[in-house]
This record gives structure tokens, sequence and C-alpha cells, in this order.
């Protein structure tokens, strides 16, 4: 049975003439002196949070019947206010005002004193970014549009794109042997998880970006209007985390023909951006791919490490070269001999590792050769043509392992970007509740881990946790300032993490993302098979939770395929796109049905009725008492959606219970939205593993 306080009635106006005499005359006596307080969200749109006053909600306990919005006497709109949580959400755009009307019995309103609208917020979040819904592309693994420009070269070993991932040809174990001459690989036949783990990190499959464009219609029809995209700058490694040149785009994922020594740069590039010029990927990323995701519909948001590099970075191979005469030698946590060569570096993997860390001040701050570098590049793929209009340039950044950078940095960056583009997104990856970064201090959102693990954990890799346990994290998560909790990015898994469907495989292992490498100690037992259809229909669970609840869901690329995997590098193969034939293994062969679901739920972002209280609607958790039903709403001004997920075992009858002590069963239009790919029964019933989802609206919908 849904756990509920009793409502208020509330009747609201929205003014658009300046405060006046009439409104002075409503502070009578026995009325609270202030009737609500109002938090600023968006400016554009005066979206607000509108909160009672305890002195106003104090006045009155009684269901709810009416909500009026509007100028003068406003339209009727039904609406549930929780003496407990008295908030409601609004566009208050042109508004100088708000009046507010408590009428409990139909018979004896009261006017509460009114409250004047400043819907600037203090630290604006991209409004753009509210509600978007992103993907996010590896691109080496996602699809190879120009097989002219895939990776050779004595590191690497070029695979099929449908081969099976486990198998190892002798080939292959030939060339990582080779390789081996000159670097870490060593051969151990008692190796976890067997010689792939040998050679699985040498290999490539050809992606690039190219193939991104060959796809954005596939993204487009799935709902997606953000593209996250891991590392593009230049890089040996598949996941080019080990930077360069963040100069330059890597050919093999820009350059639209035959890689060549002309995309290589000479050392007469410096740290002097006036040497920099353009390579040909560089100039496809700029000329090409940024206006076909613009064309699209499409924001595009680059992956970057500001605080290590690769060995073959080009300001560390020329320390590495020069030593302690090099113009570069205090970019690095480096220590020479006594010749002057270098010795010794301290790197984020280990000392004398494969990622050099750039050099701190006292403060903690980056070094300041370093930091004016980082401006210089930032400045690069914002502006490319640097006219002082950002429009073609990147939309945001997303910054790799951003907690270990100190403050001082992201303050003085953070300006930087935002003096470029104001309407830039920052995104940090922090696996915890980052809002001491928050706050118009560094980023604007994080990727919402916190919001992952959750959610997760209740899909069913921790089966004890209750839906009641969920919505009381959920309920913490969501506390940040509403703007950054609409553009935090709410994922499911990534590429840092096992895929989700093989996740919920595997159950039982210690929580989100735990114990899951089967080439490690740990992760022995863990499960790799493709997972059976109750897996993938949790898959989908999650999708519909992302999309109907608040923040701005993201897919890892390949979940709406039914991709699978454990942690890295499981978790990064190549898309099996259908167009491309069978794969080698019946395991990875797509899942239509999957991708169709996924894309259904999605799509009720872009909805004309739906879209606006899915993307920046308010979120409140509701509490079922069953364990295996998770409940929630959205809210914007008169249109309220209901959601819920019923993980258990048996149908749940309790959806219309919900509707009525939501207040949503009398008056207005009430009508199911769940798209018609999920096995719902009716409003009455939410079958096990489905997820029912019901609108309330005052008037019509726009849906018929």
């Amino acid at each position: 049975m849904l756990q509920m306080p009793c409502a208020l009635k509330l009747f609201l106006t929205v003014s658009c003439a300046l405060l006046g005499p009439a409104v002075a005359a409503a502070t009578t006596s026995g009325k609270p002196d202030k009737a609500a307080t109002l938090t600023a969200i968006e400016g554009g749109s005066g979206l607000v949070d509108l909160r009672l006053s305890a002195s106003a909600t104090a006045l009155f306990d009684a269901p709810v019947t009416g909500l009026a919005i509007g100028d003068g006497d406003g339209t009727a709109v039904p609406f549930s206010v929780d003496p407990a949580d008295p908030v409601v959400r609004l566009r208050l755009a042109g508004a100088d005002a708000v009046r507010i009307t408590l009428d409990p019995d139909g018979a004896s309103p009261v006017v509460l004193p009114a409250v004047p609208v400043d819907a600037a917020p203090e630290h604006p979040v991209p409004s753009w970014a509210m509600g978007r819904v992103w993907y996010q592309v590896f691109p080496e693994r996602y699809r190879n549009g120009s097989p002219r420009n895939d990776p050779t070269g004595p590191t690497t070993y070029r695979v099929p794109w449908n081969a099976a991932w486990d198998r190892v040809t002798p080939d292959e174990l030939e060339a990582g042997w080779n390789h081996g001459a000159s670097s870490r690989f060593r051969f151990d036949r008692d190796q976890l998880g067997g010689s792939l783990y040998h050679v699985v990190w040498h290999r490539r499959y050809g992606g690039d970006l190219q193939g991104v464009v060959e796809t954005l219609p596939h993204l487009k029809a799935l709902g997606v209007d953000g593209i996250y995209l891991t590392p593009i700058f230049a890089a040996s490694s598949m996941h080019k985390y080990d930077t360069a040149d963040y100069r330059h785009i890597d050919p093999t994922f820009g350059n639209p023909g035959s890689v060549s020594d002309a995309d290589v740069p000479s050392e007469a590039q410096t740290a002097d951006p006036a040497t920099w010029g353009w390579t040909t990927a560089d100039r496809y990323f700029i000329d090409e791919f940024l206006p076909a995701c613009r064309a699209a519909g499409m924001r595009v948001m680059i992956d970057v490490s500001w605080n290590h590099t690769g060995r073959d970075f080009w300001a560390f191979d020329h320390v590495v070269r020069h030593g302690e005469e090099s113009p570069y030698a205090d970019w690095f946590e480096v220590t020479f001999d006594d010749a002057g060569n270098i010795d010794q570096w301290n790197a984020w993997d280990r000392p004398n590792g494969y990622l050099p860390r750039f050099k701190r001040t006292a403060t903690g701050d980056l070094h300041p050769d370093v930091k004016q570098h980082i401006f210089d590049v930032t400045s690069r793929w914002m502006d490319p043509n640097g006219d002082g209009d950002p429009s073609d340039g990147v939309d945001g950044w997303r910054l790799d392992v951003a907690a270990e950078i100190a403050m001082p940095f992201w303050v003085d960056w953070r300006a930087h970007v935002k003096r470029i583009n104001p309407d830039a997104l920052l995104v940090a990856e922090i696996w915890d509740d980052a809002r001491s970064f928050f706050g118009g201090r560094a980023f604007d959102a994080q990727m919402n881990f916190p919001f992952s693990k959750p959610v997760v954990r209740w899909l069913g890799t921790d089966p004890a946790m209750t839906a009641d346990e969920l919505a009381g994290e959920l309920d913490r998560v969501c506390t940040q300032h509403p703007a950054i909790d609409l553009a935090q990015m709410t994922i499911l898994d990534s590429h840092d993490t096992a895929r989700i469907a093989s996740m919920l495989l595997n159950p039982g292992r210690g929580g989100y993302d735990t114990n899951a490498q089967p080439h490690t100690e740990n992760g022995q037992g863990y499960r790799r098979e493709r997972p059976p259809a109750e897996i993938y229909g949790r898959v989908v669970m999650g999708v519909a939770i992302q999309s109907l609840f608040a923040g701005s869901p993201m897919v890892y690329y390949g979940t709406e395929w039914g991709m699978h995997g454990a942690d890295d590098p499981d978790n990064r193969k190549p898309t099996p796109w259908p167009d491309l034939g069978a794969p080698e293994d019946p395991d990875d062969v797509p899942q239509p049905n999957v991708r169709d679901r996924v894309a259904a739920w999605l799509a009720l972002r872009h909805d004309e009725a739906l879209g606006d209280v899915l993307r920046v609607g308010r979120v409140r958790t509701l509490r079922t008492g069953e364990p295996g039903v998770f409940a929630f709403v959205r809210q914007l001004d008169g249109v309220t959606v209901l959601a819920v997920a019923n993980r258990g075992p048996r149908p749940y009858a309790g959806a219309q219970d919900v509707i009525a002590r939501l207040g949503l069963s009398v008056g207005g239009r009430l009508e199911n939205i769940t798209p018609d790919t999920e096995p719902i029964a009716d409003i009455d019933v939410v079958l096990p593993g489905a997820v029912g989802a019901w609108m309330w609206s005052a008037g019509t919908t726009g849906r018929e």
C-alpha cells in the first residue's frame, strides 16, 4: 500500500503585472507573512521550484482538488501538494509575481501574499543539458566507417569485426610474442582467464568517427540527442587515455583517407599554438563530424584527462630524449641522473608507468606552463577558428579522474571555458557525491554513479535490496541544486564497468561493478556468457527508470543491441551491427527486440506532451511497501507522470491505488503512456519484470 500524507488544495496565479495595491491588501491578519520561496532553475523559460512556507502548509490538511496557473483568474489544474514536501515545479517566463490561493473546501479561499519572481539562477547550468539523452561512444569499437585509416604497426593486431571475442589465433599469439621482445608482453601459461588476456590489449578493430557519422540516423531513432566521445586525441592505445597530443585528433579516428607521415606532428610544433596547424583528421572533426552531429540535432561532448598523458606525449617524449635540458622538463614529476638524463617519473598507473602525471604546485594546481598549454588546447577545440563564436567547436567536456586534480586548477579552467562559451557543459568523472565541485566552482554535473549504484543493486546485483531502500538512496542523490540534478548523467554502465547485462547476471559479488574482471584473482567465477531473456528485461527496466527519472540518461554503446561483457577489456567488444552480418560467436548476435524496447522508452523524452516533464520536471519517490516495486512521480506545471517498476515475481495491483492517493483520479485526463513494447496488462496490474507509466494532465495531451 502506498504511504503518502494527505494533500493541500492549492490555487496559484501567475501574474505578469508588477506588484501593486491588490497584493498588499492580501497580507491580512491570520495569513502567513511569507507564502512561499522560489528556487530558480533555468532563466530563459522561468523554470522554478515553488515551495510553500511552513506557515502556509500548516493552514490546511485536506485532499487536493485544484491548482490554478495563469494570468488573472488562471486555469484550474488539479495538483497534489504534500505538506511534508510542498513543492511545485513551474515555468514562469515573463511573470513578475506569483499569487497563491489555498482552498480546502471550495468555499473558503485564502489568498496568500504574492511572491516576486526572479528566475535567474545564481550558478546557471546549460539549459540544453538538462534532461538530454546521451550515448557514449568508444570509437575504436563502435563502427569502422573508413577502413583506409585502420591502425597498423608492430604494436597492434588487426582483428575482423565479427570475429569471436574469445578466439585467439596462433598468428595473434605470435604477434603478441614479437611485440613482447621490446615491451611488457610476457607469455604466462598460468594467466588467469587464458591467453585472451595476453593479447587483447593490442587488438584493433578500426572503429572511427566516420563510423559514428554513418550511424547518426540509428542514434536519432534511438532517442539520442547528445554524443559523448571517449578520448579522440592522438594516442597509441585503443582507449586513448594515454594521450600523445591534445593538439590533434588521432588519424586512425579522423582521417577519412589513408594515414600518412603528414598526420604525425613534427618537432617544429611546440607549446606555442601558432606552430600547431591542422591535420586532415583535425579538419574532418571540425568541418564534417561536428556539423553532421549538429544537423542531426545532437550535441557533442569530448573526453580528456588533464591529470596524466601517455609516455608518447610529445612533451614527455622531448624530456626523454633531451633530459633536463628540455624546456618541458618541469611539466612532469620526474628526476634526472647526474648526466641530466631522465631517471624516474611518477605516473597515474605506477612509478615509471605508462601514464606520466603532470607536475603540481604547492596548492595542487598544475604547473603554470602545463596549465597554459591546457588552456590553449581548450580554446582550440571550443572555438577552432578563433573568431569569438564557439558554434564551430565542441559543446562540452567530460573530465577523466577529475578529483585527482585540486580545486585551484578547476576554478581557473572553468572560468576559461565559460569565457569562451558560457553555455558549455562540464561533466566530471567522480564516483561519489561531487557536490563540493558544483555551485559554479568546477563542474556542472558528474557521471552520476551515486544514481547507478543503488539502481543496479535493486535491479538485481543485490537481491535483498528493497524498493524503499532504493527510494531512500535516490532521495539522497537528488539533493543537489535542481538544475544540477537535471544535468547529472544518470548511467547504468560505461567503459569503466562491466556491462549492465553481465552485472545482473552476476548477483551477490559485493555491490556495483565489483570483482568483475575474469583475468584477476577476485574475478574468478564471473559469468561471461550471454544472459537469458529475463536479465535483458531487467536491462530494459533500468533504461525505463533512466528515461522516466530526473537527470540526463546515458546509454553505453551497444546496450541497445544486447551487448554483454565483464569489466575491462570485455566491456569493449565491437558493436554487433546487424548490417555487418552474423557475429562468429552466437552469443554476440544483436537483439533487435532489446533495441526496440530501449528506443520506445527513450522516445518519451521527445514526446510532444511528455518531453518537458521528463526532461525538466521535479521528481519525488514514493514508498510502496513492496520490496520489488519502485514508484516515483515527475511533475511540471499541470502535468504529472507516475512510474511503477515491478522487479518482483508477482503482478502488482496497486497502481490504481497510487493514482488515487496522488489525487490524479479526479478531474483532468489520465492516460497510460507505457510503450506498447512492454508487457503491462492495464492500469490495475503491472506485470512482473515490467514498468508501467501514466500521465495525468489538466486538459488534452496532444497524444491523440
